[in-house]
């Protein structure tokens, strides 16, 4: 396989996984989880099952390795070719943007995985109270959800920080 068919395949897997991940962290962030909290227990079964009955979750997980591995191997492959590219606008643009990618990768799979845990467990223990939830129980999954949509938010604004840079890296 030429290296020329090597590079658009990349930047295919690239930019198709990519604009999934950010549209479905957009998406997620700024319309599913406000309307989610707006409607209260029927919005937290509708989450649940697009997150883990639908496998929301892991497409986004999925779409972020897919991105994040093919853009650093085409980064990887420009940088070795020489000619001083690593040090260029270019690619010091496109390293910042490879940044806020790989970090909203670290809080969308870790820490949001962690409070979704812990709002899975919550549920569970209303659910098997056979009762309406405590007062404590619905300030705790009320904060519990609120560090879900602030975490999702801090993701959203880093994608689409890594969307305006690579965008706008070849320009500078």
């Amino acid at each position: 396989m030429s290296a020329n068919l090597q590079m658009v395949i990349l930047r295919l897997i690239h930019i198709i996984f990519g604009a999934f991940w950010v549209g479905g962290a957009v998406s997620v962030a700024f319309f599913i989880l406000p309307a989610q909290r707006a409607i209260g227990q029927p919005g937290m079964l509708f989450v649940r099952q697009l997150m883990m009955g639908q496998k929301f979750r892991s497409y986004m997980i999925g779409a972020a390795v897919l991105s994040i591995l093919s853009g650093l191997t085409m980064y990887i492959r420009y940088a070795m070719a020489g000619g001083g590219w690593s040090q260029t606008n270019t690619a010091k643009i496109l390293g910042v943007g490879a940044l806020t990618a790989i970090i909203a990768a670290g809080i969308g799979t870790g820490y949001t995985g962690k409070i979704g845990k812990k709002m899975l467990e919550l549920g569970g223990q209303i659910q098997a109270s056979g009762g309406p939830p405590t007062d404590t129980q619905k300030a705790e999954m009320d904060a519990l959800q609120g560090k879900m949509q602030s975490a999702f938010r801090t993701v959203a604004i880093l994608l689409l920080i890594t969307v305006a840079a690579m965008a706008s890296a070849r320009y500078m």
